[in-house]
């Protein structure tokens, strides 16, 4: 956590994300326990609890029996107190899912759009949340914020779009353009970066000191989260694990170079190495390929296993960088099922140096990117500002 100048305003600021941070990672608690684990004493934690308990940030739950001999009532965090808005860019529509402050689904939709125009995105972005909002009768006064996940490389603490090669986007304040449309606060980032705060927040990596998240699907990407905080890069650019020549002189990716792993092993190019040879397969989707290589189909065999440990062999040299106390694999990808997953982890074990890494692998839905997104003005809640 960055240090802040010592004044009773910092030490509010402080105090209030120790007692938040402790019910994130440990559910209801007694203020007598989340003294002794935090060091807060006990007027600190009564005059936080009472700020947090009338702001509806935290409840008090059932008090419940202390080894038989009095009864003490613990708090907890009031997940259904606030919502955010998470939205997940993609290039013919967004997905935009209204979650509570758990990044748990309260409603969710789909709107077409046309993301190489950032207007239309902004315009798009705040009608979703119009439309969210009135559907599940949110007051919009207990929004945290917008959070919108998309590819590229972005100035997270500006609001800005540097470089998205899929949309074609270069230098976008879209944060701004949102938030003028939205009226509320915006935050942006890389989808991968999204997905691992998600997941250092409420999911797999929320009591590890360090993770790491290798995500596969459309694109190709990695994050890193150590001590609460993410891994930018100076320009943003940290974890494009995607974008590492692989092959010499293979195919060309939408980065402009040859031969990145993107090119040859994202979820479009597993399917289209299938559909080269059997061409009668145009419509074939990953859950559909994963049922043809578990029926026995030695071309979708071939195929999900080299991709497997290609894209373990990376998340292996990921990991082994970066010695991650938590590893989650996700994306769309992990819709192939075993025959790609099994050789991936195999193959992540085997050439990872940090042998202690705990791995976990990510069951995907629709809502799995919007949820990261959520997190993005979510993690506000539990982390010093800018």
């Amino acid at each position: 956590m960055p240090s802040l100048k010592g004044n009773q305003s910092t030490s509010r600021t402080l105090n209030r994300l120790l007692l938040l941070n402790h019910l994130r990672r440990h559910g209801p608690t007694a203020r007598s326990d989340i003294a002794a684990a935090t060091g807060l004493s006990p007027a600190a934690i009564s005059y936080v609890s009472s700020e947090l308990l009338e702001q509806q940030v935290i409840t008090e739950r059932d008090a419940v029996a202390d080894g038989g001999r009095r009864r003490m009532t613990r708090l907890d965090l009031n997940y259904a107190g606030h919502v955010s808005l998470g939205v997940k860019l993609m290039e013919h529509s967004l997905r935009a899912t209204l979650t509570d402050l758990g990044t748990n689904v309260v409603d969710t939709l789909t709107a077409e759009v046309d993301a190489r125009s950032p207007d239309a995105v902004a315009r798009a972005t705040a009608d979703a949340l119009e439309q969210l909002l009135g559907r599940s009768g949110q007051d919009k006064r207990r929004l945290i914020g917008i959070g919108l996940a998309m590819p590229g490389q972005h100035d997270a603490e500006r609001g800005i779009c540097l470089r998205c090669d899929r949309f074609g986007w270069k230098d976008v304040p879209i944060a701004a353009l949102i938030a003028e449309l939205a009226g509320a606060p915006v935050w942006v980032d890389n989808d991968v970066n999204a997905f691992a705060l998600a997941e250092h927040l409420f999911g797999a990596g929320r009591q590890a000191s360090s993770l790491a998240v290798f995500s596969f699907g459309r694109g190709i990407g990695a994050a890193m989260i150590v001590d609460g905080q993410l891994l930018r890069g100076r320009y943003g650019g940290a974890g494009e694990i995607g974008h590492l020549a692989v092959v010499e002189d293979g195919p060309r990716c939408e980065c402009g170079r040859l031969g990145c792993l993107e090119a040859v092993t994202s979820l479009p190019a597993i399917l289209n190495a299938y559909r080269i040879i059997r061409p009668s397969s145009r419509s074939i989707d990953p859950a559909g390929l994963a049922v043809l290589a578990g029926e026995g189909d030695p071309v979708a065999r071939e195929i999900l296993d080299t991709a497997g440990r290609r894209l373990g062999a990376a998340a292996a040299t990921f990991a082994s960088l970066f010695d991650p106390e938590t590893m989650v694999i996700g994306g769309e990808g992990v819709l192939f099922g075993p025959a790609l997953l099994d050789p991936l982890v195999a193959t992540l074990k085997d050439k990872n140096f940090q042998r202690n890494t705990e791995i976990f692998v990510e069951f995907w839905n629709d809502d799995a990117w919007a949820r990261g997104a959520a997190a993005l003005a979510i993690d506000s809640f539990f982390s010093l500002p800018s």
